[in-house]
């Protein structure tokens, strides 16, 4: 499972990013279930059904719909309950939240209160859930098990910033050991080296991204100006795939051990685990 959470100064939105690394992961040929935990309203549906003119209503199949079934939370159910989206291969599964933010913390508690299930889940179907550290997030916490891989999406321009951004996630108990798997992905430009930002904030950089308006977040397409960002969602998509799928193997297969603390190291994510990954 990867959870995706954006810090309260990002501009890019947290649902968007995370429903692209989604769409780049089903790419792949793999089942994936995008989960949207937002929890400030920023009404990730409607915004997405705008740009591919469709209806996506949380209310006739989204988490508003999954809690009121008031059944257990199985692979089956949420087939009755997700939006099946258009991907070049694989399978997408998208579950939306509610549009109001008072019914968006709502339905992050009932999810962090079924975590066991969605663990579940994620061994049929790979799941990268979004939401925001603002709003609502102490609710979000125990979404973050240790067999999850935390990704942190926030501007680090200074220094201050990383050390702002450590003491967030140390607010909201974000921190090892409870969460051993962590990475982030940095918000516009920093003069920090990936190594002084590791440092920093305790956080490994998965990758960078220019900050882009959210109709190219969510096409996924752009011009001359936009190219660094997609290629950026691209290589992100790999590492953080290839990421995820070690911290699974490791769970599955010596669930007691200690789990590894560093995978995601630039010069450790070879252009061999890449390839395996796409």
């Amino acid at each position: 499972m990867l959870v995706l959470i954006a810090a309260p100064s990002a501009r890019l939105d947290a649902g968007s990013v995370g429903l692209a690394l989604a769409r780049k992961w089903a790419d792949t040929d793999a089942p994936v279930l995008f989960v949207d935990a937002d929890t400030a309203g920023t009404r990730l549906a409607q915004r997405f059904g705008d740009i591919a003119f469709a209806d996506f209503s949380p209310a006739d199949r989204g988490l508003p719909s999954l809690i009121a079934a008031r059944d257990s939370l199985t692979l089956r159910l949420l087939a009755d309950h997700c939006y099946s989206l258009d991907t070049a291969a694989g399978s997408l599964w998208a579950l939306f939240a509610p549009s109001h933010p008072d019914g968006g913390v709502l339905a992050a508690q009932w999810l962090a209160e079924r975590t066991g299930d969605l663990a579940a889940v994620d061994r049929e179907r790979s799941i990268v859930l979004s939401s925001w550290l603002s709003h609502g997030a102490a609710r979000l916490t125990p979404l973050v098990p240790s067999n999850a891989v935390l990704v942190v999406l926030a501007p680090v321009a200074a220094l201050r910033d990383a050390h702002a951004l450590g003491a967030l996630l140390a607010e909201f108990g974000l921190t090892p050991p409870r969460c051993p798997h962590r990475a982030l992905i940095v918000e516009g430009h920093t003069g920090l080296t990936d190594e002084v930002l590791a440092a920093e904030t305790g956080l490994h950089v998965a990758g960078r991204l220019q900050v882009v308006d959210d109709e190219t977040v969510l096409r996924l397409r752009g011009g001359r100006r936009e190219r660094a960002f997609l290629r950026g969602i691209d290589d992100m998509a790999a590492r953080l795939l290839s990421y995820s799928r070690q911290v699974a193997a490791a769970q599955q297969a010596v669930p007691a051990a200690r789990p590894p603390q560093q995978p995601l190291v630039r010069a450790g994510i070879t252009e061999r685990s890449r390839g395996d990954a796409a």
